[in-house]
Parts: C-alpha cells; sequence; structure tokens
C-alpha cells in the first residue's frame, strides 16, 4: 500500500513550487508547454536569433513596427493611429522590447527534474518496481496486446493536440493559471477535471 502525503501538505508544496516558477522565471509553469519547447527547440533558436537585434536596439524595433504598419494599414492610417485620430489601429509608437524567453534548456531542466523527483521519492519510500504491463483496469478494458500500447499512443497523441489547442495543460491552467485567476484557466480547469470525473465514472461501470 502506497503512503501518500496528506492533501494539504502537497498542496503547500506544489504552491510553493508554482510561485517560485513564476518568480524566478515570470513565466507560468507547465509540463505541455515545457515539452514544446523541447520538441521545437530548432524554432524556438530561430526565434531568438532574430529577436536579438532587437533586444540590443529598442529603436529597431519602433522602426520594425513602424514599417509594417505602414505597409499593412497604408500612410494615412498610420498617420492617424500617430496622432491618436486612428480606430483599431495598433499604434507603432508604443513599441516594446520583445518578451524575455526561457531558453529551452530551462524545460529540459524542469522535466528532469520531474523524472529524477518521481524516481527518488520511489527509491526512497521503497515503492520502486519495474512493470511491463499497464494494470488490470486497462488491460480489462483494451486487452494486453500491441493494439492496447497502440491505443496508449493515440490517446497521448490526442492529449498533447487538446494541450496545444487549449494553451496548457493542468499544470499551466490548473496550477499557474487558476492561481493568477486567468479566466480561460478557470475555464479549461473546469473541462479538464469535469471530463476526469465523468470517464472515472464510466470506468468504474466497464470494469464491474
Amino acid at each position: 500500500m502506497t503512503n501518500y502525503w496528506p492533501w494539504w501538505l502537497g498542496s503547500l508544496a506544489l504552491a510553493a513550487i508554482t510561485v517560485s516558477f513564476w518568480l524566478l522565471l515570470r513565466k507560468p509553469l507547465g509540463v505541455s508547454g515545457s515539452w514544446a519547447s523541447i520538441v521545437g527547440w530548432r524554432e524556438a533558436r530561430a526565434v531568438a536569433r532574430s529577436e536579438a537585434p532587437f533586444r540590443v536596439n529598442a529603436a529597431a524595433m519602433g522602426d520594425a513596427l513602424l514599417a509594417a504598419t505602414l505597409a499593412e494599414f497604408g500612410e494615412q492610417a498610420t498617420l492617424q493611429s500617430l496622432t491618436g485620430s486612428g480606430a483599431g489601429i495598433p499604434s507603432p509608437a508604443r513599441a516594446v522590447s520583445p518578451p524575455a524567453r526561457a531558453p529551452w534548456t530551462v524545460h529540459l531542466t524542469f522535466l528532469v527534474a520531474l523524472f529524477v523527483g518521481g524516481l527518488a521519492a520511489a527509491v526512497i519510500s521503497g515503492n520502486l518496481s519495474l512493470h511491463l504491463t499497464l494494470g488490470p483496469v486497462y488491460t480489462k478494458l483494451f486487452g494486453a496486446g500491441w493494439h492496447s500500447w497502440l491505443l496508449l499512443m493515440l490517446g497521448g497523441t490526442l492529449v498533447g493536440f487538446g494541450t496545444q489547442m487549449a494553451g496548457g495543460c493542468s499544470s499551466g491552467h490548473g496550477l499557474s493559471g487558476c492561481s493568477r485567476l486567468v479566466p480561460a484557466s478557470l475555464l479549461a480547469t473546469a473541462m479538464f477535471f469535469g471530463t476526469a470525473v465523468a470517464v472515472s465514472f464510466l470506468i468504474q461501470v466497464l470494469v464491474k
């Protein structure tokens, strides 16, 4: 029988990790976002290189925004925007530096730390063991052949696709977003856990 931490102690630990992550990096904590950053590290590096001149020279950012505004809206509309008489046109005068981006190595360190922390906890508690099956409930529902692993991969793909569409996972929305009362995160978390509760009841019916 596995002995878990009390719920209040786990809550305090998660809150400390989430708040510390935000204070140190000014980025919300999110597992799916970190994984996406690692998978797309080449694209992230290309974006960082393209943004580098604007970080060094803030005026270059304003010049680039002005050129893009002229190309998109025309000279007259841009002039109206600069003088405050244009409606619905972004003002190129409000140029800001590109947002700071955490390098992909930070995300890699975070995911590796999750694995190492879980492994260390299992070793210290004496619960470390290797299993080549997915558990009795999964086996009863989907079998134990190769197709069960295919279904698992399909489920993981759908989860990844869904988190990208939702802009985050249960850690990004549920921990970081809800703690900052972000409306989209509150809605996404309600959908996550509402679906999880419904599926858990469905599994109980199916395995009987």
